[in-house]
């Protein structure tokens, strides 16, 4: 109005000047964003629809492996290497390297271990696509990559300076069995009764045994043959981790809510039957016990009256 004061008519053009520049980063971003996804539809076969979460995760996992092949950098850059978490090795760029706790679960270091690993780890992401979105399949993995890698960092860190072997500071790690255990742990959520296929069915295996006897192998075959397997210590705390994420983190858009936490759904249920009673003691003493810290986090959803314990959820 002409009755304003100069000084609010300056403000109000500041601020449409800061609107109208605003938006004009925005339509830049978004130019951006589609110049990449242009130039994604130019040089991938099919186009940016192929580009879907099992396609990304295998292709990682053997196009890293296949470069880790031809130069060592990809394990000084992506491999867990304890000292690189702590203190950079350029000189230039004193930047700790911490994303190697995650990026460590997505390449091998032998080429025979890629060939194999890739196809199953494109063959669980594609079951998991049927139920899950993209976006919760890599925040999945990425959360309980990073978390267990951290884990295997920590315990490295006590082990150096309770044994004082510098060398094992400076050992890369690197491996896939996480990867593997964590998608097994999505299946177990997502078909927890199918079949396991390829395998005979008077054995009885489903997806719900699949986390368990991952797991277990790992740690049988890296305990006596720990050059076989070196990254099998990322199988028990993607495990964990891997029911940690969907049990409490997981957003489930069909009932907008966070967390499977359904009786069926428990950490005593990932393992066998005999074993179930022990795990659902030593759990209920843990939830108990973080429930005195963070009582938010922990607390359970109850079931609606004259409901099931599956309708937790």
């Amino acid at each position: 109005p002409p009755w304003t004061s100069p000084r609010v008519q300056g403000g109000h053009l500041l601020a449409g000047a800061a609107m109208d520049q605003s938006s004009g980063l925005v339509e830049q971003g978004n130019a951006v964003i589609e110049q990449i996804l242009g130039l994604v539809d130019a040089i991938t076969p099919g186009g940016r629809t192929s580009l879907s979460a099992s396609n990304v995760l295998g292709g990682l996992v053997a196009g890293l492996s296949t470069l880790r092949m031809v130069t060592s950098s990809v394990d000084e850059a992506l491999a867990l290497i304890p000292h690189h978490t702590v203190f950079s090795p350029i000189g230039f760029f004193p930047i700790p390297f911490l994303w190697n706790v995650a990026t460590a679960h997505f390449f091998e270091a032998n080429l025979v271990k890629a060939v194999l690993v890739a196809p199953c780890v494109m063959m669980l992401t594609r079951l998991l696509e049927r139920l899950w979105s993209a976006r919760s399949i890599f925040a999945h993995v990425v959360f309980t990559a990073a978390c267990s890698g951290f884990v295997f960092f920590a315990a490295e860190l006590v082990h150096v300076y309770r044994t004082r072997h510098e060398k094992d500071f400076f050992i890369p790690v690197r491996g896939c069995m996480g990867l593997l255990v964590a998608l097994s742990v999505g299946l177990r959520h997502a078909y927890p009764l199918e079949a396991l296929p390829a395998l005979p069915r008077g054995l009885g295996l489903r997806y719900q045994h699949l986390p368990f006897c991952l797991t277990a192998l790992a740690c049988l075959v890296g305990s006596l043959a720990p050059g076989l397997l070196p990254d099998w210590p990322f199988a028990p705390t993607a495990f964990f981790f891997g029911w940690l994420h969907v049990r409490y983190l997981m957003w489930f858009p069909n009932v907008q809510a966070h967390g499977d936490h359904s009786l069926e759904f428990s950490f005593a249920s990932l393992f066998p039957r005999p074993f179930q009673p022990l795990v659902g003691c030593f759990g209920a003493l843990a939830h108990c016990l973080v429930a005195l810290v963070a009582p938010s986090f922990v607390q359970l959803r109850q079931a609606p009256e004259g409901g099931s314990p599956g309708h937790a959820i």
